[in-house]
């Protein structure tokens, strides 16, 4: 392949990749066989000093791009270098080059036409991590689109590329995407010149549409300018299409019916993503990416485990069916049994045929209600609380027989004493004591009545438990009877955060109070949070304060911020009252306020970022 140019000494140009109105992407070779991507900016720099604007422009973006490697992250390409090319003077960035697809190239012949529901919510994952770790460093990628991101064959990450408009300068990337920008994937504020963190995540919420869609909402009929504008005032103006009929028809024939029955039902969380993020207006979108992946994250874990309950669930039934059937094959011998009984009874004379008609219509009856009944039962949706819950109860009622406490992170209820029928509640460490009222197969059953008086009835199993005698023991050896491991902690504060959404104040301050007492920070700040709030009446305001104060000891970004915020106007009821803090009384202490506000912004926060913006306008300047 010959050059078409010399890019820097020590790196052979090998052709282009991609070319594009905001520049071109090249395979290179350094010495030997280390093959990068190579990505050269438009615009050329024919003075390398601090008198060219574009010089300067470009040696601040790549300083702030920089940072993006300082810390590695497995679905952000790697920059491997940056510099002027020997001909031509274009500036040029060096990328790692990522062997694989892209999700353009995935959509096409051979691939299907969408993605499933699984591998959507992988992107989801990856990407959004992805726009976590560019945010965090304050870079803004200004160009997603579906053919910016990769697929690594070797690692089975999707990568996010070319992060060449970010290394522009604001009036290299109007005019740039003015006139060859991927305008399917743009955000409405990039019309007016505009690059945020939120036009990220609208470019990240038209993406995953594409997937489930096989379309972006707004697509492009063709390249002349009246298309152009036409796709662009869409943006700004038109509501997107409706996803779930787009999906409908461009879903493949040759998956099975089973399979397109279930990719018919995206989630509603995922749904609720998507649209989230293409708000026309950027304040109703995820603010950056780290909200976005805490987002993603959470649901995703949350239907992860609903899928694995789901799997059991199909196994219980499995079994109910299976024994169901065995029953129904040995009345059915039964009937041809006495039929064959009341043929050699047929005798003139006698007087069996009455009798033995009888019986055949209550055997027929049987046979025919349980060919009926599991039939009828296996078309509607399944109510998980419901499924045999003759064996939930024990078979006679019976007095204690001991007494437990929760031993494990967390102890789950279920139907019958065997593993297979575990449900989704289940029980964390605290002062309650479980009561057991029968035992068997490694289980005990309990009816278990929590702070609002709801109860919950089923069989837990005994290794999850420690004996109320034992427990005793080991709090007078000073021995720690639970440690949570990372992934028991995320998972309880995933857990915390939904019934915080879904209203349940109690059932969240149960599970916060238990990981405050093991000193997790986020569960210290909210425990202590909902009580300055008057939500949380467990504790005193005092008390409340302190948990917050031990959360920021532990750099707990927002207890920093809240306790800023506090010191700062503990003696102003209006504002005080306005964000919901005036039921407690707070020491002012400005020099404090200031240092933890300052802290929080240092650390990311942008809410601490706006307050402290808003104070440092209403000083009096000299």
């Amino acid at each position: 392949m010959s050059k078409v140019f010399t890019i820097t000494e020590g790196l052979e140009n090998m052709g282009a990749l991609k070319t594009g109105g905001q520049g071109s992407v090249y395979k290179a070779r350094r010495i030997g066989k280390i093959l990068t991507a190579v990505k050269l900016l438009p615009t050329p720099i024919h003075s390398e000093t601090l008198h060219d604007k574009h010089f300067t422009d470009f040696q601040n973006e790549v300083q702030k791009l920089k940072k993006v490697n300082e810390k590695p992250n497995p679905n952000v390409v790697k920059i491997l270098s940056s510099g002027i090319t020997e001909s031509g003077a274009f500036p040029f960035i060096e990328m790692e080059f990522i062997e694989g697809p892209d999700l353009e190239e995935l959509l096409k012949p051979p691939h299907d036409a969408v993605f499933t529901i699984r591998e959507v919510i992988k992107v989801a994952e990856h990407l959004s991590n992805a726009l976590a770790h560019c945010h965090s460093v304050d870079v803004k990628h200004g160009d997603i689109k579906s053919n910016n991101v990769k697929f690594n064959i070797h690692t089975g990450n999707y990568v996010l590329l070319d992060f060449g408009l970010a290394i522009m300068s604001d009036e290299q990337r109007r005019t740039s995407l003015r006139h060859a920008g991927a305008i399917e994937f743009m955000a409405p504020e990039q019309n007016e010149g505009k690059m945020l963190f939120q036009t990220d995540i609208y470019s990240f919420g038209i993406i995953l549409f594409e997937l489930l869609a096989g379309t972006v909402p707004f697509p492009l009929k063709d390249k002349g300018e009246t298309a152009r504008n036409l796709v662009r005032i869409a943006h700004m103006e038109s509501p997107p299409p409706d996803l779930h009929t787009l999906r409908q028809e461009n879903i493949p024939s040759e998956w099975s019916e089973e399979k397109k029955e279930h990719e018919r039902m995206v989630p509603k969380w995922l749904l609720s993503l998507i649209y989230k993020c293409v708000e026309k207006n950027p304040q109703k979108r995820f603010s950056n990416g780290a909200e976005l992946k805490e987002y993603v994250s959470l649901n995703s874990t949350l239907a992860n485990r609903q899928n694995e309950w789901s799997e059991d669930q199909i196994t219980l039934i499995q079994n109910q069916n299976k024994r169901l059937q065995e029953e129904k094959e040995q009345l059915q011998e039964l009937v041809l049994k006495y039929q064959q009984i009341a043929a050699t009874l047929r005798q003139p004379g006698r007087n069996f045929l009455p009798a033995i008609l009888i019986i055949l219509l209550i055997i027929a009856a049987v046979v025919a209600a349980l060919i009926y009944f599991p039939t009828k039962k296996s078309e509607e949706p399944v109510n998980i609380s419901s499924i045999d819950s003759s064996r939930i109860l024990p078979e006679k009622p019976r007095q204690a027989i001991g007494q437990y406490k929760v031993l494990v992170s967390q102890a789950y209820f279920h139907n019958s004493p065997e593993k297979s029928t575990r449900r989704v509640s289940y029980l964390i460490p605290s002062n309650d004591v479980i009561t057991a009222l029968d035992e068997k197969n490694g289980f005990v059953y309990t009816e278990f009545t929590n702070s609002r008086g709801q109860t919950s009835k089923g069989w837990i199993r005994k290794l999850d438990l420690i004996s109320l005698e034992n427990w005793a023991k080991k709090r007078n050896e000073n021995k720690n009877v639970t440690k949570l491991n990372p992934g028991d902690v995320s998972l309880q504060l995933q857990d915390a955060r939904m019934l915080m959404q879904g209203n349940e104040l109690r059932e969240a301050l149960y599970i916060y109070n238990y990981l405050a007492e093991q000193e997790v920070p986020e569960a210290m700040y909210h425990y202590g949070n909902l009580a300055l709030q008057g939500l949380n009446t467990d504790i005193t305001c005092e008390q409340g304060l302190q948990f917050i104060r031990k959360a920021s000891d532990k750099d707990f970004t927002p207890a920093k911020r809240t306790l800023g915020f506090l010191y700062l106007f503990a003696e102003n009821g209006d504002i005080l009252q306005i964000n919901g803090y005036d039921h407690c009384q707070y020491e002012k202490d400005y020099q404090k306020g200031s240092r933890l506000l300052v802290e929080a912004v240092a650390e990311g926060d942008t809410t601490a970022k706006r307050l402290l913006d808003e104070i440092n306008r209403k000083i009096p300047q000299n």
